[in-house]
């Protein structure tokens, strides 16, 4: 059986990414699974060891990126559930694709903590295209402000203040992941999407997957050689 191609859209909120890939499964004539990070992070994460829960250090947590500012940016980390939950996710795409289905996955490829180097190895023989939406950071800042906020809230974690809360976090942890997200300088295909729309950039990457099989992972795995779990 023929591995089905993996498309990752790499990018932070704002950037377009999930339009994207909606865009790329709905009008392809092909068969294309569909999944994302804000899925996997909202529904599929237990909330309790997201960012926001109480049990957050054993999964994925916020954290002062400089300790001797406490109130300054935040950062995230990952916990032993953390780093089990984003090898998963990887595992399920490539089992997806060796079944013989094509998949789009919109993502965050961040080196640390080291998701991308957790990716380029789980997908390792398998047909992957790495694609980067990055605008400029004020037009993202732009558009996050006239975004409201309205994926289900955690209030029984977080209580009546949940929307401040999160709200504030998401704000300080803004300035970082932009800088993660955007870290790697190695993609198959980087658009700009302040200066192209959701259906140009849908087109670009239509037109690049025909030229043939992506080789940024590839490159990527020369960089970051495979480390075997202790």
């Amino acid at each position: 059986m023929q591995p089905g191609q993996i498309i990752i859209v790499n990018g932070t909120s704002g950037s377009g990414k999930s339009t994207t890939c909606e865009l790329l499964a709905k009008q392809s004539k092909d068969f294309w699974l569909l999944y994302g990070i804000d899925h996997f992070l909202a529904g599929t994460l237990p909330a309790q060891f997201g960012h926001h829960g109480p049990r957050a250090r054993e999964g994925i947590y916020a954290h002062p990126a400089d300790e001797q500012n406490p109130n300054g940016p935040l950062r995230w980390s990952f916990g032993p559930y953390g780093t089990s939950a984003f090898a998963t996710l990887h595992e399920w795409v490539a089992s997806a694709s060796r079944q013989g289905c094509n998949i789009i996955l919109d993502h965050l490829m961040m080196i640390d903590p080291p998701v991308l180097q957790d990716a380029i190895w789980r997908l390792a023989g398998l047909p992957v295209l790495l694609v980067t939406l990055k605008p400029p950071y004020e037009v993202l800042q732009q558009r996050l402000a006239q975004r409201k906020y309205d994926k289900k809230l955690p209030s029984d974690i977080l209580g009546e203040d949940a929307v401040r809360i999160i709200t504030d976090r998401l704000d300080r942890l803004r300035p970082w992941f932009y800088e993660a997200v955007y870290a790697n300088d190695c993609s198959d295909l980087e658009i700009d999407t302040e200066a192209h729309g959701p259906q140009a950039v849908r087109d670009m990457i239509e037109q690049r997957l025909s030229t043939g099989p992506g080789t940024a992972f590839e490159r990527l795995r020369a960089r970051y050689p495979h480390v075997a779990p202790t």
